[in-house]
């Protein structure tokens, strides 16, 4: 090689090494938009809700999957029946009902529980919950609570006498992460439950005198010093440091709620409104079925000339994005939007379907795949803990979901930013960016799948097989799902679930 071209060769390089960094900040700061989209809207709810005298927690009981493991612990059956929940005893044992806790309760400040009832049979009935950690399960009985005239039960849990399920005292009200109904009715006798929720009955202090600003690196002793106010607040404002990532922004979210489980936790500048925008359903669904309806327009009667590409891209990508972007997985509406387009890119390439399984022409092409593997393993070493094991069912799922992600991103996608851009390399960027896009919002995640499939894009110029791809992708997916998720990688969740 000689010197002008060496140094063209460096300048390359150097310039797609600069679009790298570039991107993967871009990435970042679009993972930390959302992230704060989405907690200040949380917010907005709590405090609307809040403001509108309407419980903060609540669980509608319709079907069995509204209950903890989706029945009942004990000798009852559960069956849906119009809008309420059929709970039918076996044997006239005591059984429990377990309501499930996104993350945490707060009952010294919510202490009202109310149970709504269609019908009931005469019975008795006890409250359970549990603090975090290894707090005792603590219940205290209602006594002949239910009657078949009841239809609504309201509690003062601060009156009740608590009993620890062992030897020893029960803790203060505080902090729950478990709470379970204990009901007895006779046998083959049966109650119809239809909502559950907690309440308060105390004022709430205004949003300006219960307000702390986090401040930006802050050592822990700093931190705890300045949440200490909020100590006895039952709803604090916390708004979190500016600029921050959206992986800090949910681990302070998780470390407060420990804490507060209904504190208000928006991006820093924000305060909530009691007022809740809901977009409407309506109109998403419209969306969908439009989109569905061009993508089977497009599959039966595809468009000739230089437009193909670019329609075939917009309808291979932009329902992914906008379930995965919107937030909308895994609702109903974006498992339909998602299937749409794996159809659509089955249809366009039903001729080709042989590239899916084409063998590589030469050894090194299996090798070449693996590079990122040993970044991976760094990775684990230096950010990582111990290899938890995962289930064999689990890794030959995940080698086929590979396997079809690669096929559709180096097949289908990248073959067509090969029509319509002046050069490979600006196909492969094109291709990793889109890759990265689909982990939306989670930002390491988004930043790792771009480079990772920058490089798998490089090595798919010269093998055109997605098979040794297909496989470097899973090893090294199942290698820091195994050792890195939970710490530094938050997990490999995407669109909604990552804010689980």
């Amino acid at each position: 090689m000689n010197e002008t071209r060496r140094l063209r060769s460096t300048w390359t390089f150097a310039s797609y090494a600069l679009v790298a960094v570039v991107v993967c900040m871009v990435l970042g700061w679009l993972a930390a938009r959302i992230t704060a989209k989405q907690l200040s809207d949380q917010a907005q709810w709590q405090f609307a809700r809040v403001e509108a005298d309407q419980p903060l927690w609540q669980w509608p009981l319709r079907k069995p999957r509204d209950l903890i493991a989706g029945r009942a612990f004990g000798p009852a059956k559960v069956s849906p029946d119009d809008d309420a929940l059929v709970i039918t005893s076996i044997d006239g044992t005591p059984f429990e009902l377990g309501l499930p806790i996104a993350w945490s309760l707060d009952l010294a400040h919510w202490p009202i529980l109310q149970i709504q009832l269609r019908d009931s049979a005469p019975g008795t009935l006890a409250v359970v919950w549990q603090g975090p950690g290894d707090a005792p399960a603590c219940s205290a009985p209602i006594g002949s609570a239910l009657t078949s005239n009841t239809r609504t039960l309201r509690i003062d849990l601060r009156g009740l006498a608590w009993r620890a399920a062992n030897v020893g005292s029960c803790p203060a009200l505080g902090i729950a992460q478990m709470l379970r109904l204990r009901l007895q009715i006779p046998r083959g006798a049966s109650l119809r439950m239809t909502l559950v929720s907690l309440t308060t009955t105390a004022p709430l202090s205004p949003l300006q005198d219960a307000t702390i600003d986090l401040p930006a690196r802050a050592t822990a002793d700093d931190l705890e010093r300045i949440v200490a106010p909020a100590q006895n607040w039952p709803m604090p404002l916390f708004r979190l440091p500016a600029g921050i990532s959206a992986e800090k922004m949910l681990v302070l979210r998780d470390q407060l709620r420990q804490r507060w489980p209904a504190a208000l936790i928006t991006p820093a500048g924000v305060t909530p409104q009691p007022t809740i925008v809901v977009p409407p359903v309506a109109w998403a669904w419209a969306a969908c079925s439009i989109y569905l309806l061009a993508l089977t327009w497009l599959a039966l009667r595809p468009i000739r000339g230089p437009l193909r590409p670019w329609l075939e891209i917009v309808g291979c990508l932009l329902g992914p994005l906008w379930v995965v972007i919107g937030l909308r997985y895994p609702t109903p509406l974006g498992i339909i939007a998602l299937c749409g387009s794996i159809a659509f890119a089955l249809t366009i390439e039903r001729r080709h379907l042989s590239r899916f399984w084409r063998w590589p022409a030469a050894g090194r092409d299996w090798l070449w795949p693996l590079a990122p593997l040993p970044v991976a393993l760094l990775l684990i070493v230096i950010y990582g803990h111990a290899l938890h094991p995962l289930s064999l069912a689990h890794m030959i799922a995940y080698v086929g979901w590979a396997w079809l992600q690669q096929w559709l991103m180096l097949v289908v996608l990248m073959r067509r930013f090969e029509l319509i851009m002046p050069r490979p390399g600006w196909a492969v960027l094109a291709t990793a960016i889109v890759f990265g896009l689909l982990h939306t919002p989670n930002g390491v995640l988004m930043q790792l799948c771009f480079l990772a499939e920058l490089w798998w894009a490089g090595c798919f110029l010269r093998s055109r097989s997605v098979l040794p791809l297909s496989l470097a992708h899973a090893i090294c997916a199942l290698l820091v799902e195994s050792g890195l998720v939970g710490g530094w990688l938050r997990s490999l969740e995407v669109s909604a679930r990552f804010f689980l």
